[in-house]
């Protein structure tokens, strides 16, 4: 296991240094900056575990250190423990009301500093452990493959990967990424992740071929983003999503002809939209799965035959809905017999259900 690193934010040149020295004998690699600003510049380079910060700083306090660091995705959930002359009990009280995880007072036993640094440590750790359980659970559940990577070398897997690619966890880190598809398909793409991971480009997507667990080459969309920043490197996040199946080339015409209808306002016979619908969905196989009923419905309703349609749904008799549309009770009925036409309905019961079956009013 890697050594813990603690960034020390602290003027006083002489207690930072000693600070150091007691951090290595205990096995912590240490760095130190002498300014708030070298600390909050250090803080995102040196991605450090924990920071120990002074208060009485110049320009740029403690305080101002811990508000900007918090504010930051990066930085926020780093250990931050407060060291400083002010033994005033306000002073305690308002750092602690900042939300710092610990006010260390000067001067300090390097046990008692020891100790604090641990403790937070530990308790970081295991919101950590408990964040990746967490987090290790829901990528199994995602049917995309997902992968954590630094261009080359793979780190970390989710199952759907391991079962697109047909590797084991181990045999997964005795590859590296480029092992996975074509010198030609890697080419397509290797500047694009060396730009991702250096910083100097965002998220990118791209269609690739992957070697299955078959054998063969199956076309994947890879998705890349920057994840976490290390010292010297950035880990990226790849995912590989399937590339969903086109709509029956049967809907897909079918749609054509219903946004046609729409557009040009025209409004065909109940029977000729019974025959598409018909004919469609025998294309389709018989298959009431894209719900062409309700797309024949929504290219067939005139505006006023909707209006009827929605005030009947809410139980009012063709009198009322006459008055509310400023027509005559004769022609709602003459609507009403229309959509019950339409519908193939042997009453305006039978066209409410229809409706509401197929989301063509809201109630």
């Amino acid at each position: 296991m890697s050594a813990k690193k603690i960034l020390i934010i602290e003027d006083d040149l002489a207690l930072s240094k000693t600070l150091k020295n007691v951090l290595s004998i205990n096995n912590y690699e240490a760095d130190i900056a002498s300014t708030g600003a070298e600390g909050i510049q250090k803080a995102y380079e040196y991605c450090p575990d924990l920071i120990l910060c002074d208060i009485n700083m110049k320009p740029i306090d403690g305080y101002q250190v811990y508000n900007i660091l918090k504010d930051s995705s990066l930085t926020s959930r780093i250990p931050f423990i407060f060291i400083t002359g002010r033994s005033q009990l306000n002073d305690i009280r308002f750092g602690l009301e900042l939300g710092v995880d610990d006010y260390i007072v000067k001067p300090f036993e390097n046990a008692d500093l020891l100790k604090s640094i641990k403790v937070r440590l530990d308790k970081y750790e295991k919101l950590v452990n408990i964040g990746k359980n967490d987090y290790k659970t829901l990528l199994n559940l995602s049917p995309n493959g997902v992968f954590v990577f630094d261009g080359e070398t793979i780190y970390e897997t989710n199952q759907a990967f391991m079962e697109i690619t047909g590797l084991t966890e181990s045999e997964i880190k005795k590859i590296t990424f480029d092992q996975l598809v074509t010198p030609k398909q890697y080419k397509k793409i290797e500047s694009k992740i060396m730009k991702c991971a250096n910083g100097l480009s965002g998220n990118f997507q791209q269609e690739i071929e992957i070697k299955t667990a078959s054998g063969s080459k199956e076309t994947f969309i890879l998705h890349v983003s920057p994840s976490q920043k290390y010292s010297g490197f950035t880990l990226l996040i790849g995912l590989l999503a399937h590339i969903e199946q086109p709509s029956d080339s049967a809907q897909l015409e079918y749609q054509k002809l219903v946004d046609i209808l729409e557009e040009e306002k025209v409004y065909i016979s109940g029977n000729l939209a019974h025959k598409l619908h018909k004919a469609f969905d025998s294309a389709n196989g018989g298959s009431q799965q894209y719900g062409t009923s309700t797309l024949v419905a929504k290219s067939v309703f005139s505006k006023r035959e909707q209006e009827v349609l929605n005030l009947s749904c809410k139980g009012l008799p063709i009198k009322i809905i006459a008055d509310q549309l400023s027509i005559s009770d004769r022609t709602v009925e003459k609507h009403r017999a229309s959509l019950m036409e339409k519908t193939n309905a042997k009453n305006i019961v039978e066209v409410i259900i229809y409706a509401l079956k197929n989301d063509l009013v809201e109630i």
